[in-house]
């Protein structure tokens, strides 16, 4: 076979493949070089540099050039257990974590999210030899609502809620004609349903409150510091409410029970709203379900009631059944007004 043939061969392997098999040169020992490597690997020169240089940087490997021997060495340890490149779940993991670059689309902190990304983005391209630019439209995560989110705003609370330092904003609650002054002890950031929420003890209130980040404005991040409860868990708390609201001290949980059936039916076995999530089957195909919440505000299952249409119906409590009665009375009596159209 001639030389091109050869060397097309060789390009074909993936990039990931040859790095495993020059590290397994290098440590054979032999001292290999560019040449001998190129024509083992029926690559061009060039290739090897390339995959050396990646190796050198992005892998952190201590591979040497010895003048003296005219090869390439290891010149300190290698551990055995180490993995060069990504395994399916590590590719899983990285693909993942990538979609969070679309939480910050469009604002400032993309940037340096994208910079951050930057050696893993080398890894995967010699993994799968796919430019990582095309990723993107390859594998993609839709989230609807998503609420932008300005980086000013998240980058003072974020320095307030790490340094244990008190903040101070301004707050346009939902249905206010107006902001309001507030200062809060920041102790989580959490994003739920593509929106950014803040969880601060609220000074005025003596009490924890949830502040959606794109209704707050004029972040000053003081300069008194406080100490965090240590028994505080921000991704628990999140857990535990239905959307962004957790049962507060003083309140009591109650169950909610709605049943659902049709395609809802078949979609509530497949994902889970709230911890405390049962479902039981009505019926042997799966097509008539109860599933059952213990949450301290029923009304924040107003909205997730209402978007299974008729394949939903609350069996309790009472006042989410008044909730849902009322809103789609309401809704049947928009259609008599004018809405300009």
């Amino acid at each position: 076979m001639s030389e091109h043939g050869n060397r097309r061969v060789g390009g074909s392997r993936r990039p990931i493949h040859r790095i495993h098999l020059i590290h397994e040169a290098v440590k054979e020992g032999g001292y290999p070089n560019c040449r001998s490597l190129a024509e083992r690997l029926e690559v061009t020169d060039k290739t090897i540099q390339r995959d050396v240089t990646f190796m050198r940087c992005d892998l952190g490997l201590p591979l040497e050039y010895d003048r003296r021997m005219h090869g390439y060495v290891y010149t300190g340890a290698v551990d055995e257990h180490t993995t060069i490149g990504m395994g399916a779940k590590e590719l899983a993991g990285y693909l993942l974590a990538r979609e969070a670059i679309g939480a910050v689309r469009g604002t400032g902190i993309e940037q340096v999210v994208r910079e951050m990304f930057s050696q893993l983005n080398r890894m995967v391209e010699y993994q799968v030899n796919v430019p990582c630019d095309h990723v993107e439209q390859l594998i993609s995560r839709r989230t609807r609502g998503l609420a932008r989110t300005d980086p000013e705003t998240f980058g003072r609370l974020a320095e307030a809620l790490l340094g244990q330092l008190e903040a101070s904003f301004h707050y346009h609650k939902i249905g206010a004609e107006r902001t309001e002054p507030r200062r809060v002890q920041p102790y989580h950031l959490g994003e739920v349903d593509g929106c950014w929420y803040l969880i601060g003890m609220d000074l005025k209130r003596n009490a924890l409150r949830t502040f959606a980040l794109p209704r707050i404005s004029r972040v000053h991040v003081e300069t008194v510091s406080f100490v965090r409860p240590a028994e505080f868990d921000g991704a628990g708390y999140l857990d535990r409410s239905f959307s962004v609201w957790s049962v507060q001290e003083g309140e009591t949980a109650q169950l909610v029970q709605v049943k659902l059936r049709g395609y809802a039916a078949r979609m509530a076995q497949e994902r889970r709203w709230h911890p405390t999530q049962e479902l039981k089957r009505l019926d042997t195909a799966g097509e008539l379900v109860e599933l059952r919440f213990q949450v301290s505000r029923p009304e924040e299952l107003l909205r997730w009631v209402l978007s299974w249409g008729s394949k939903a119906k609350v069996v309790g409590p009472e006042c989410l059944k008044q909730r849902v009665s009322m809103e789609l009375t309401r809704m049947r009596d928009e259609e008599t007004l004018d809405w300009g159209d």
